[in-house]
């Protein structure tokens, strides 16, 4: 029985920049040729150093003390201010930003890594600066020079933090819901009231100023959702003046309990329009699609986490007799733990290799040097991205679940701090748009939509890397994997019509979707990582053979079920 081998995630991020090519492919494109893969990896390296060093010390201690509210003002726990300082110090909020505004002009894969890093050091510091980058993205693109040049600045070098006020009692998930007003005082100002709830940082003493960026209806606006504007509405105003937005209250939660979840009440609060009228959703997606990337890093970040704890306790621990061992052999050689350990760790890793394709993606789209190739990239970043954001936030849960069973009745005191990372771990399921919620946008945005056109290119790829696996070496199973994505492109026009004709039957296989589109690119990705590890130095080869021997089988399932339901099809009424 083979022992883990714990590799932390600087080096795992290592194998996917250098190895796999990840590194060279970004700092190939025209922005960031200034770079190399070593740079960004002195990047990565400081990152995990300060969250090492910083963040982590202070995970329990935000668990532990929560965030106190008082007659309006928040408290955070001992130390994150002061951790808050030494990151803006740094100069870690303005790691992507555009160099003409005061940024460092880095890619989103070195921001990925970032947020990673600090998400699996501690959760609920990083909700802070975690919406700062979507932010700076919203107004960068879609604000007036007027809005740029006045709270641009502070944004990049998170003198200031920033919050995305969407959810009020009753319009969660249906935005079209949303209640608060905005009453227009001239083309750009407006004052608006209404009551927000569940805003991450909506107040907290990292900051002088909070930024909230606030989906409102004008009374000249439409129903439903495209009706609504987005509007920047300052904690302070440019004159000094304390705004009239304030936190009436905090929430007392399962996790995460050091990041302060508010509720906001806008009571007349002057606020400035941030693109066009009634175009509020346009400006908010640049913002939340930038979080739900954001989320699944954190989710990986937590299941690297657990699975490292898992590991070192199941390495250390003696506890009876292991079958065909010799006595005294740590829990690690049962083959009951093996599983358990490496089924994380193959999760872990697979993890990372979906997440940093989609950045790249994300930089390609932005930066290619032909509109073809910008489109094409931009295509694979929006069918990645809510998959990125269900899954691996799905896999943190799970992974920490089974972190915990390998502890076994130590995992379930508090002193072990699994149970931490499994309160904290249940949370990004549900945020940013639920997991339900992102198979629904992948189904009938991302497939249905462009008539699968944008998930073939992916598949061809996909199914280039299974054919030159398979080709080197047949043992890994690839050929499974590639009937596989034959068996989807068969099944995928009869999908999409159900969808077409049938939307609520299509709607409940919308998770069975995601998880086949899940699987058969995790095929692709681990045939890429096995081809290029041939001597198996980083494991690639052998967690390749674990997934297709193990987990294979889930995404041949939930294709039996895409089936079973196009055929007879079964809904809601």
């Amino acid at each position: 029985m083979t022992y883990p081998e714990v590799r932390g995630a600087p080096d795992d991020i290592a194998f996917v920049l250098q190895r796999l090519g990840v590194g060279d492919a970004v700092t190939r494109l025209a922005p960031f040729r200034e770079f190399d893969t070593a740079t960004l990896m002195q990047v990565v390296d400081e990152a995990a150093r300060f969250s090492r060093e910083v963040l982590a010390p202070l995970n329990a201690v935000g668990d532990r003390e929560g965030c106190h509210w008082h007659a309006g003002e928040v408290r955070t726990p001992t130390g994150f201010a002061d951790a808050y300082r030494q990151y803006r110090e740094a100069g870690w909020p303005s790691l992507p930003c555009h160099p003409e505004v005061g940024g460092q002009g880095l890619p989103i894969v070195a921001q990925v890594a970032l947020q990673e890093l600090s998400a699996g050091a501690n959760l609920a510091w990083t909700m802070y600066p975690g919406i700062l980058h979507g932010a700076y993205e919203c107004v960068h693109r879609f604000g007036s020079a007027a809005l740029q040049a006045a709270w641009l600045a502070p944004l990049v070098s998170g003198e200031w933090l920033a919050t995305m006020c969407l959810t009020e009692p009753g319009a969660g998930s249906d935005l079209g819901q949303i209640r608060t007003r905005a009453e227009w005082i001239d083309e750009q100002t407006v004052r608006v009231t209404g009551e927000k709830i569940f805003i991450s940082g909506g107040e907290q003493d990292l900051t002088p100023n909070i930024v909230h960026l606030v989906l409102a209806r004008t009374a000249d606006a439409p129903g439903g959702s495209a009706g609504l504007s987005l509007f920047l509405v300052p904690k302070w105003l440019p004159d000094g003046e304390r705004n009239a937005v304030h936190c009436t209250g905090i929430e007392h939660k399962m996790g995460i309990r050091g990041s302060a979840t508010c509720s906001m009440a806008f009571e007349s609060a002057t606020g400035y329009l941030v693109g066009r009228p009634h175009g509020g959703l346009e400006a908010m997606f640049a913002m939340m699609n930038s979080a739900r990337l954001h989320v699944g890093a954190s989710g990986l970040g937590l299941a690297q986490n657990a699975y490292e704890m898992a590991a070192r306790h199941a390495c250390e621990r003696v506890q009876s007799r292991v079958p065909g061992a010799a006595a005294g052999t740590p829990i690690a050689g049962h083959p009951a733990v093996w599983r358990l350990l490496e089924g994380q760790r193959v999760a872990v890793e697979g993890a990372r290799l979906l997440l940093y394709r989609a950045a790249l993606s994300i930089d390609e789209a932005n930066h290619a040097d032909t509109d073809d190739a910008r489109q094409r990239a931009n295509a694979l970043a929006a069918l990645l991205t809510p998959i990125v954001k269900a899954m691996l936030t799905e896999q943190a849960f799970e992974g920490a679940s089974a972190a915990l069973q390998v502890f076994g009745g130590y995992g379930y005191v508090e002193e072990t701090g699994i149970s931490q990372i499994m309160r904290d771990a249940r949370i990004p399921m549900i945020y940013e748009g639920t997991n339900e919620i992102q198979a629904i946008d992948l189904l009938m945005r991302k497939v249905v939509r462009d008539n699968g056109a944008a998930l073939g290119q992916w598949l061809d790829w996909v199914s280039a890397q299974l054919s030159a696996a398979h080709t080197v070496d047949t043992l890994h199973g690839f050929r499974d994997a590639l009937v596989c994505v034959d068996e989807w492109r068969a099944l995928q026009p009869q999908a999409i019509a159900l969808a077409q004709t049938s939307p609520r039957a299509a709607l409940c296989v919308a998770g069975e979707v995601m998880r086949v589109i899940h699987g058969l690119s995790m095929a692709g990705l681990w045939a890429q990582a096995a081809l290029v590890d041939t001597d198996d130095a980083f494991g690639k080869r052998r967690a390749a053979r674990y997934w297709l021997k193990f987990e294979l089988p889930d995404t041949r399932r939930a294709m039996n079920i895409v089936a079973a339901q196009i055929a007879e099809p079964e809904t809601v009424e």
